[in-house]
């Protein structure tokens, strides 16, 4: 698996090494710059926080003509454990909200909120047709842990509060001690 990342984005993924695996009925998922997969699809991720965007290119209901039927996208904090897709698949949370599939060729996109932004989380995506026949599973996408580089403002109003001056008493206040 090949590497790309992203780290001003917190966006990283592989692609896979075996091309057929990827082709009919897959929507890729690759992020920036994927090279070789460009004309098949391409991705674009970005996170903020607790909120992972993941774009990609539809494919086609039989290959890359016409429109699939849905998608499932699945999610989880722990990597892909060797070849073992499935059993990975099988433990992962289903994205909710996902979009119905585009024509083939045009960007397809879901934003995953909720995430906890300290953790690296883990994104596949699957298509299918009407029948229902399912696609092999996409590139894995990566969102890496986000980290705040942005530190507090300074503050510029810090005083002895000890020194200031006190305000005078209100002129019809008793003063002093009375004899």
């Amino acid at each position: 698996m090949q590497a790309i990342a992203g780290t001003d984005r917190g966006i990283s993924c592989g692609i896979e090494r075996h091309p057929l695996r990827m082709c009919v009925g897959v929507a890729v998922l690759c992020a920036l710059l994927c090279g070789a997969w460009a004309s098949i699809g391409h991705a674009q991720a970005s996170s903020r926080d607790s909120t992972a965007t993941l774009v990609w290119t539809a494919p086609g209901d039989d290959g890359a003509s016409g429109r699939a039927a849905r998608y499932e996208m699945r999610f989880r904090n722990v990597p892909i454990a060797s070849a073992d897709t499935v059993s990975w698949w099988n433990a992962a949370t289903a994205v909710p909200g996902l979009p119905s599939p585009s024509v083939a060729g045009v960007t397809d996109s879901v934003s995953i909120r909720g995430l906890a932004p300290s953790q690296t989380w883990y994104f596949v995506l699957r298509t299918a047709d009407e029948v229902p026949n399912w696609s092999n599973f996409s590139n894995l996408a990566i969102r890496e842990p986000y980290v705040d580089r942005t530190a507090p403002g300074a503050i510029s109003d810090l005083v002895n509060a000890s020194t200031v001056a006190q305000p005078p008493p209100a002129p019809d206040a008793p003063q002093g001690t009375p004899r």
